[in-house]
């Protein structure tokens, strides 16, 4: 009979432990910045895995490769050149709220720049 109590109490202590941690790693708290470069990933056709190390997990994406950050944190370059990437451009390069720099260049593209890119 100990033994029952002993496995319901831990089973208890971990239903409690589980919850309060899935709180944690709800999509509240995901960065817009790392919504949108994934968007972005995904909508891309990247024959040479350049983008392999966006993580849709990540807190923020300043240690990404081809990404640049400002001290708070936000994308302020994205350098995609001579990478052979192709597909469409994606509108959510217009939700990067501090992009200045944007290289698309000697890759393979198509449409245009959406009007949401800041100026």
């Amino acid at each position: 009979m100990e033994k029952r109590g002993d496995v319901a109490l831990c089973c208890l202590a971990l239903f409690f432990f589980w919850t309060s941690v899935a709180g944690l790693l709800s999509p509240k708290g995901v960065n817009s910045e790392v919504q949108a470069l994934m968007s972005i990933k995904n909508a891309l056709v990247d024959p040479y895995s350049v983008l392999g190390n966006w993580d849709g997990d990540a807190v923020d994406p300043c240690n990404w490769a081809m990404v640049t950050c400002s001290s708070d944190h936000l994308v302020t370059a994205l350098l995609l050149q001579d990478n052979n990437i192709t597909g469409p451009i994606p509108y959510e390069i217009g939700r990067l709220q501090k992009l200045q720099t944007l290289d698309l260049s000697d890759n393979v593209f198509t449409g245009q720049l959406p009007d949401s890119l800041p100026t």
